[in-house]
């Protein structure tokens, strides 16, 4: 019968395939490991909060991903919502950049790049803010251990604004305005003392 000796010749060329895909693979694998950086510390991504911004009410969150050897990008969310009837802290913000590290990423001196969106109503509860902008910062991560450092960062942008004034008669249900402007503000970036989880 031709099935019984066409199975023995059949086996080896349904094995090629995988054979190919193991050594394509691995060939993979070692170029990955060839150009990842030999550098001591293997850390590809980090998340941290604001010890500064804890001690204003804030919530903060940050995340960031190394994409090089000495670059990284981050995101951060930063929250407020203190209000009363007579002053008010609420605020929500979202910051995008990118960061380049001096010697490598999570460690040493860096500068970054942060583009901004802000919403914010700050002091009486009758004016209310937005806008967004661009700013630059400078840092220094210390490394604590293999898995936490610390990081300290300031920096300063360029934001436009939305000023609206509301009349202070009017309940905050009903729409009536006094005023708008808007304006170009120069002010701190980003303000942190954070502390860092690395994975």
């Amino acid at each position: 019968s031709p099935k019984p000796s066409a199975m023995p010749c059949d086996a080896p060329k349904n094995n090629q395939p995988m054979k190919r895909k193991r050594i394509i693979l691995t060939a993979l694998l070692l170029a990955a490991l060839w150009i990842m950086p030999h550098k001591t510390s293997a850390q590809f991504f980090a998340v941290r909060a604001d010890a500064l911004a804890a001690c204003t009410g804030t919530l903060h969150l940050g995340a960031e991903a190394s994409v090089a050897d000495r670059w990284s990008v981050e995101a951060s969310g930063y929250w407020n919502p203190i209000r009363t009837s007579a002053l008010s802290l609420t605020f929500g913000a979202v910051q995008l950049g990118p960061r380049y590290w001096f010697y490598e990423s999570f460690v040493g001196h860096f500068v970054g790049v942060q583009l901004s969106y802000a919403n914010y109503l700050v002091g009486r509860r009758t004016r209310r803010y937005d806008g967004c902008g661009a700013g630059v910062s400078y840092g220094y991560a210390w490394m604590l251990s293999k898995r936490w450092n610390i990081t300290v960062e300031g920096g300063i942008g360029i934001y436009r604004t939305k000023d609206t004034q509301r009349d202070p008669t009017v309940s905050d249900w009903d729409v009536e305005y006094i005023r708008h402007a808007r304006r170009w503000v120069l002010a701190p970036s980003r303000l942190e003392v954070a502390v860092c989880y690395l994975f």
